[in-house]
C-alpha cells in the first residue's frame, strides 16, 4: 500500500518491513521518540478483519511476554486512528536474519547454533506461559518463525518478532486453527490440517536453522501450491554442507524429522541439544543417529521383516494357483536409502485367470506389528534384567512404519511410545553422557512409558517401564511398587527380574538414608529389600546385594569412653 505521511500522533519517515503487514519508522510527535509502526488498513472484508484481529491479539500478547523476556520489543500502544489499526513499538537498531542471510548466504554453524539457541529459550517462556486470551488458561504458540521475524541486535541480541499470529490454545485442544504462516516453514501436519502448535513453532525453528547453514530454505518449489505438496510428501531436505558440523547436521535432521514422533518434543529438549553441541558434549541427536533406527543392525533387520512378510505373500499367492496352467506370483521389495520404504508386486497372466492376489499392503503391516509384538512379548516373558538384550531399536522402526502407513489407533501409538522408552534406557547403559543429557533421556523415556500406560490401559507393560525408571532414575521406592501392584493387576506375574528391581528400590532407600544417620529407617528398608531378594537367591546381582545389607544391619561399634585426663593436683 501507499504509505501515508501521517497516522494519528505518528508522522512516517520510511518503510522498514513488509510481511503480512507494514512496518515503517516512525516519530512519535507526542513521546518525542522514534518508533517502529506497523499498519494495517482497515476494510469490511473477512480476511482483513481475521488479520486485524490477529494482530489485536498479537499485540496483548507481545506486550504482557514483555514482561517475562526483556528482550521482547516493547509495544507502546495500539489502536485504530485515521481509517488504520496500528501498533506502536520499540524501534531497535540491527537487521532481521533475512537482511542477513541475503547478504551473507550461508552463517557460521556456531553462529548458527547460537541464534537457533536464543530462540529456543524464547519459545520454552512462550509455551509454558499460560493466560486468559481465549477463555480458560492456556498456553501460547507464535505460529510465523522464519529469519524475517528474527531481530539480531548490533550487540549480539537475538529477538522474536511478529506475534501477529501468535495464538493461545483452545482448552483442551493440542493445536489451533490457523489460517495464516508461510509455507516454506510449515510442518506436514500444519499443511495438511491447518492446524498449529507447539511442534509447529519447532519446526519453523528447525527450517529456520537449515536456512541458515546452507543459505537457502530446506523445501523450494516453482509455486506456493508445489512447494507444500513437496513438505507433505515428507521428503528430506538436501544434505547440509559438508562444513557443517555432523552433530549439527543430526539436530537439523531431528528437528525436521518427517515422523512427528521422532523430533524434539519441547523447546527445552532442542535447547539442550544446541548447548550441548555447543559445548562439545554428545547431542540427544547424535546418540539417535549412532544407536537409533538408523544404524546398519536396524536397516538389515528391517529388510529381514520385510523379506519374510515377502515370502509369506509369495507363498500364499502360489497356493491360490493351481498346478497346471499357472505361472508363479512374483513380489520384489526394494528399499529407500534415506529410510523410507516401498513394495511393488505384480503376477502374470496365464491362460486361466487366476484368483485376485491378497492384499499385500496388509500382510506388510500385519508382519511389522507381528516382529514389533514378538520384542515387546519376549521381554514381558523374559528375566533378563538388561533392556539391551532386546531390540528395542528395531520394534520402534516397525511400529513407526506403520503409523507411516497409516495406523492411527491408540493401541499402534502406545506400542510404539513403550519402545521409545526402552530405546532411551537402553541407549543409557553403557553410554557416557553428561549427567544433564543422561537424566533429559531418562525423564524422556519416564514421558514415552507415561504415554503408553494411557493409551494401553489394559497392558502391564508401560507399568513396567514406569517402574524400572522409578527405581533407577527417580529413586522412588513407593511408585516403583504401586507400579509393579499395577502390572500384577492387569494379569502379569512378576518375575525375578521385577522382584530384584523392588528389592533394588528399598536397598537404595536404605543406603541414602544410611548414609545420613537415619539407621533406624535404614535398617527398615533394608529389611524389606532382603525380603524380596531372599525370594530369588542367586538371580542377577541379589548375593552381592544380600551382603551389602548386611553391614547396614551390623551393630555399630561401641563407642569408647574419653578418659578424663588424670589430675596432678
Amino acid at each position: 500500500m501507499t504509505a501515508p505521511q501521517r497516522v494519528g500522533r505518528y508522522e512516517i519517515v520510511r518503510r522498514l518491513g513488509k510481511s503480512m503487514t507494514d512496518v515503517y519508522l516512525a516519530i512519535d510527535t507526542v513521546a518525542n521518540r522514534q518508533t517502529a509502526l506497523k499498519l494495517i488498513k482497515a476494510a469490511p472484508d473477512a480476511m482483513t478483519q481475521m488479520v486485524l484481529e490477529a494482530e489485536r491479539r498479537g499485540a496483548v500478547i507481545q506486550q504482557e511476554l514483555r514482561t517475562l523476556d526483556p528482550r521482547m520489543v516493547e509495544i507502546y500502544e495500539f489502536g485504530d486512528a485515521d481509517g488504520y489499526f496500528f501498533v506502536a513499538m520499540q524501534y531497535v537498531e540491527g537487521r532481521s536474519l533475512a537482511e542477513v542471510l541475503q547478504g551473507a548466504r550461508r552463517m557460521e554453524p556456531e553462529r548458527a547454533a547460537r541464534i537457533a539457541l536464543e530462540i529456543c529459550v524464547q519459545l520454552e517462556k512462550l509455551h509454558n506461559w499460560q493466560r486468559d486470551l481465549d477463555g480458560p488458561r492456556s498456553p501460547v504458540v507464535h505460529g510465523d518463525i522464519k529469519p524475517s521475524n528474527i531481530h539480531l541486535g548490533p550487540n549480539g541480541t537475538v529477538r522474536l518478532l511478529d506475534f501477529g499470529i501468535a495464538k493461545a490454545l483452545r482448552a483442551g485442544r493440542d493445536a489451533t486453527l490457523h489460517n495464516f504462516g508461510s509455507p516454506g516453514y510449515c510442518s506436514p501436519e500444519r499443511l495438511s490440517h491447518l492446524q498449529v502448535d507447539q511442534q509447529s513453532d519447532l519446526w519453523a525453528l528447525g527450517a529456520t536453522l537449515y536456512e541458515m547453514l546452507a543459505g537457502v530454505p530446506p523445501y523450494q518449489a516453482e509455486d506456493t501450491r508445489k512447494l507444500e505438496r513437496l513438505i507433505r510428501a515428507r521428503r528430506p531436505p538436501r544434505a547440509l554442507p559438508s562444513a557443517c558440523p555432523r552433530p549439527l547436521r543430526d539436530i537439523v535432521s531431528k528437528a525436521l524429522a518427517p515422523d512427528l514422533w521422532r523430533r524434539y518434543r519441547t523447546a527445552d529438549t532442542f535447547h539442550q541439544d544446541l548447548q550441548a553441541f555447543l559445548d562439545g558434549r554428545p547431542t540427544i541427536a547424535e546418540s539417535e543417529r549412532q544407536g537409533g533406527w538408523s544404524s546398519s543392525q536396524t536397516v538389515e533387520a528391517a529388510r529381514q521383516v520385510l523379506l519374510k512378510a515377502t515370502r509369506t505373500l509369495r507363498l500364499r499367492a502360489m497356493s491360490l494357483h493351481t498346478a497346471s496352467g499357472v505361472l508363479w506370483f512374483f513380489l520384489g521389495v526394494a528399499l529407500w536409502v534415506g529410510g523410507s520404504l516401498a513394495w511393488h508386486g505384480w503376477s502374470r497372466r496365464s491362460e486361466v485367470a487366476p484368483p485376485p492376489a491378497p492384499d499385500a499392503a496388509a500382510i506388510l503391516r500385519a508382519e511389522y506389528l507381528r516382529q514389533a509384538d514378538g520384542i515387546i512379548a519376549a521381554y514381558r516373558a523374559s528375566a533378563d534384567p538388561s533392556p539391551r538384550n532386546f531390540d528395542w531399536r528395531l520394534a520402534e522402526f516397525c511400529l513407526g512404519r506403520l503409523v507411516e502407513l497409516g495406523a492411527r489407533d491408540g493401541e499402534v501409538s502406545g506400542k510404539l511410545a513403550l519402545a521409545k522408552g526402552y530405546t532411551l534406557l537402553a541407549g543409557l547403559m553403557g553410554s557416557r553422557f553428561a549427567e544433564g543429557d543422561a537424566a533429559r533421556m531418562r525423564m524422556n523415556a519416564l514421558d514415552q512409558f507415561l504415554q503408553a500406560s494411557l493409551a494401553l490401559p489394559r497392558s502391564p507393560d508401560p507399568h513396567l517401564g514406569l517402574a524400572r525408571v522409578y527405581v533407577y532414575s527417580l529413586a522412588d521406592a513407593d511408585k516403583a511398587v504401586a507400579e509393579f501392584h499395577r502390572a500384577e493387576a492387569l494379569g502379569y506375574h512378576l518375575q525375578p527380574r521385577e522382584i530384584e528391581q523392588e528389592g533394588d528400590a528399598f536397598r537404595l532407600r536404605a543406603e541414602r538414608e544410611f548414609a545420613v544417620g537415619s539407621r533406624d529407617e535404614a535398617r527398615r528398608d533394608a529389611a524389606r529389600a532382603r525380603g524380596f531378594y531372599t525370594q530369588v537367591r542367586g538371580f542377577g546381582l541379589v548375593d552381592q546385594h544380600l551382603r551389602s545389607l548386611d553391614r547396614m544391619n551390623a551393630p555399630k561399634p561401641p563407642r569408647q569412653r574419653r578418659r578424663s585426663p588424670r589430675s596432678w593436683l
